[in-house]
């Protein structure tokens, strides 16, 4: 009698395992379950299925997601989930979907320097003076002291369209990225235009930054700011999401440092002891040690003027500006200005205020165009600048 129990009992468990052990290895369309769930999420990890809503059923859209996933992994296509297709997916070998890339932008060729400059082996000026060199023509602005080097190169893509400028930014001996604000009595008061603030601090090059005064003027979540030492605002997002601005940070140190990090890894507090001198915040991060912010990817698609300061070593930087909203330039998405900061190896790169609020001002002069915003052609004012070097300007300047 007991033996039949155990036998019973044996076929029972023997008969579970067998169909546990189908279900598990098969899937296919049709098949319905919690197997069929934790296989689309999975597969949504990968890339291989869009964010949304999962059911548990396997249709004819998770076999193309399957398949996919198949083909990238040197599989068979058979959109059904057998045991090897399972063991890969789930596993650390599995390859994700590659994220779709934007048409690459040229290369613009290096700026030549002005003839008979005498440059040492660093390619700065050799001595006092300043070497200097302005060519909107042909779309070249070059700055050369002894201890700072900037050159400014634009670019045009008629296929898109879409103007933009690489501005290439070297320091030595202490030169530093300076900030300036109208009022710092009042921060976020005071609004004037970029040319103008850049003119009055004897700027070679000036720059829009994250504009913090829009959202103090309308009682919104400022980020951490930090201008020249001092907390403007320590109140932050509690974590970085996919809107704009996230208020994402980039700190700048005293070494030529510039580090990005997500706008809730730190307090204010906390990077004054790190030693920032300043900290911007906008966002998103474009590129944290090298890597691409995936969030590019998915989000930020709206085509726009943009504006994005990068490292590629301390004391070396990348500015990258596109022109947006005219007839000859569209502007464009974040994932295009990543990925032009990582070819032409930045490290660490933010995504700082762009729309009407991108300015690129050489020796007190604009360089960009006014971009077109519900039937305005205009620059903001702003209250405060990033800026570079000091320059006597000339008086006539055409804005």
């Amino acid at each position: 009698m007991k033996k039949g129990i155990v036998l019973f009992f044996v076929l029972l468990i023997s008969t579970f395992l067998f169909f546990a052990v189908c279900a598990e290895e098969t899937l296919a369309v049709g098949s319905k379950g919690d197997d069929v769930l934790e296989m689309k999420r999975r597969l949504q990890e990968l890339r291989y299925i869009k964010d949304g809503s999962l059911t548990k059923k396997f249709t004819d859209q998770t076999q193309t997601s399957l398949s996919e996933f198949q083909r990238m992994n040197g599989l068979n296509e058979t959109g059904v989930l057998d045991a090897e297709t399972r063991e890969l997916l789930f596993s650390d070998a599995a390859v994700s979907k590659p994220y779709p890339t934007m048409r690459p932008l040229a290369t613009l060729p290096p700026s030549e320097f002005p003839e008979g400059a005498a440059l040492d082996s660093e390619g700065f000026l050799i001595g006092d003076g300043e070497l200097i060199e302005e060519n909107e023509e042909e779309g070249r602005w070059v700055y050369i002291s002894r201890d700072l080097r900037v050159t400014i190169s634009r670019g045009e893509d008629s296929s898109i369209p879409l103007v933009w400028f690489e501005t290439d930014i070297r320091t030595r001996n202490g030169q530093a990225f300076r900030t300036v604000m109208t009022d710092s009595d009042h921060p976020g008061k005071k609004f004037q235009y970029p040319y103008v603030i850049a003119e009055r601090e004897q700027f070679v090059l000036g720059f829009s930054d994250d504009f913090y005064a829009e959202r103090m003027a309308h009682h919104e979540t400022v980020g951490i700011i930090i201008r020249n030492g001092v907390i403007i605002s320590d109140r932050t997002n509690q974590k970085s999401g996919h809107h704009l601005p996230n208020l994402d940070m980039m700190a700048q140190y005293p070494d030529g440092t510039l580090m990005t990090y997500p706008c809730n890894e730190y307090t204010a507090e906390e990077l004054l002891e790190k030693g920032a001198v300043n900290v911007f915040s906008f966002g998103p991060v474009l590129l944290h040690e090298g890597r691409i912010n995936e969030m590019v990817y998915s989000y930020f698609r709206s085509i726009e003027p943009r504006q994005a300061l990068g490292m590629i070593e301390p004391n070396h930087y990348l500015l990258i500006s596109v022109q947006g909203r005219t007839s000859f330039s569209k502007g464009t998405a974040l994932q295009r200005v990543a990925e032009m900061m990582k070819e032409r190896g930045v490290t660490e790169a933010l995504n700082l205020d762009g729309g009407n609020t991108m300015a690129l001002i050489f020796r007190g002069k604009m360089i960009n165009k006014m971009a077109n915003y519900r039937n305005r052609k205009f620059v903001r004012a702003v209250t405060s600048l990033i800026g570079i070097g000091y320059t006597e300007i000339p008086a006539d300047q055409g804005k």
